[in-house]
């Protein structure tokens, strides 16, 4: 018969917070220590309700809505950092498809050179 593995509240808190900033998935933290990612969406709901911290309820709503607020700042970062990426390739294409035109080859585009 298997042993049951017991976590205590600071070990949980830690899978939490990590899956909620975004930095690492629910997923690969599940593989990573072995444990059912049903498990760790549990104890994020616990999370949530404030299970994981002392019995004052503000510092709790307080740290879940910092929690959340990192995760989109990180969202925006990599959405931001991406656009930077799409407007360097447009510039880039932009440069190479500019003609510089010259007066010779303003004449020439006018109607010919004489």
């Amino acid at each position: 018969m298997r042993v049951r593995r017991t976590f205590d509240e600071k070990f949980k808190r830690q899978v939490v917070e990590s899956v909620l900033s975004g930095s690492v998935s629910q997923v690969e933290l599940a593989r990573k220590y072995t444990i059912s990612p049903l498990l760790v969406s549990r104890w994020k709901k616990e999370y949530k309700q404030g299970k994981f911290f002392e019995n004052n309820m503000d510092v709790t709503r307080f740290e879940l809505k910092l929690h959340e607020l990192e995760r989109v700042v990180g969202e925006l970062t990599m959405e931001n950092r991406m656009l930077r990426q799409v407007i360097e390739i447009v510039e880039k294409e932009k440069k190479e498809e500019s003609l510089i035109v010259t007066s010779r080859g303003y004449k020439m585009l006018k109607g010919g050179v004489r």
